[in-house]
């Protein structure tokens, strides 16, 4: 079995597919492991090995570039003012304006998230594409310039707190006591009354979020 012998690139990999994010690019994937893996090719012959292990399934989407800025679309912390939702809004409707390129994508199988005590497993349905790529965008950009911050996100599907049946924030970041410090929120194509109900949510639970 792989997982017997799962080097730590690999298990990072994998751990990253069940617990952090939902799926990843083949772009993400180099941009992040091939210096753990030792090169490109490196990559895609591990990709295979978990493809024929059953832990890892894939596909290619035609879609336009994630558009990811420097800063999060909103940066909200409890007891301060709604951000501007209207224009946050605005931003989010205007900016999937690239063409569709292909894109390969893969993601952990439900076999693998079982493994490490996740709830993910396979790939989203066509209208969370665009949302799941750019959370995975953003995961991949706390991993390069935040790295501290990226040790301590786990995605909802990895956290005991998440509620059934409740629109939970994509991701939590927590301190060394298990404590809430952020959530992150990828707007996708959010419409401005998903846009709200997420900040109410935030709001009532007392959690500061960043929107992207």
């Amino acid at each position: 079995m792989i997982q017997r012998t799962w080097t730590t690139p690999l298990y990072d990999l994998m751990e990253t597919l069940t617990c952090r994010v939902r799926l990843l690019s083949l772009a993400h994937i180099h941009r992040v492991w091939d210096d753990q893996f030792g090169s490109s090719g490196a990559v895609i012959d591990a990709i295979q090995r978990l493809v024929d292990a059953g832990l890892i399934v894939g596909d290619v989407w035609n879609l336009p570039a994630s558009p990811i800025g420097d800063e999060p679309l909103a940066s909200w912390t409890p007891r301060h003012a709604a951000p501007d939702f209207v224009r946050i809004a605005e931003v989010v409707r205007d900016r999937w304006n690239q063409p569709p390129t292909p894109t390969p994508v893969i993601a952990a199988t439900h076999k693998a998230a079982r493994l490490f005590g996740s709830s993910a497993g396979g790939l989203p349905p066509t209208n969370h594409r665009n949302h799941d790529l750019l959370l995975a965008g953003i995961y991949v950009r706390y991993r390069t310039i935040e790295p501290e911050l990226a040790d301590t996100w786990l995605g909802e599907d990895a956290v005991a707190i998440a509620e059934r049946g409740v629109k939970n924030p994509d991701a939590f970041l927590f301190d060394d006591e298990g404590n809430v410090t952020r959530v992150i929120e990828s707007a996708g194509r959010y419409s401005l009354e998903q846009i709200e109900s997420f900040h109410r949510h935030c709001q009532s639970a007392e959690l500061p979020y960043e929107l992207w």
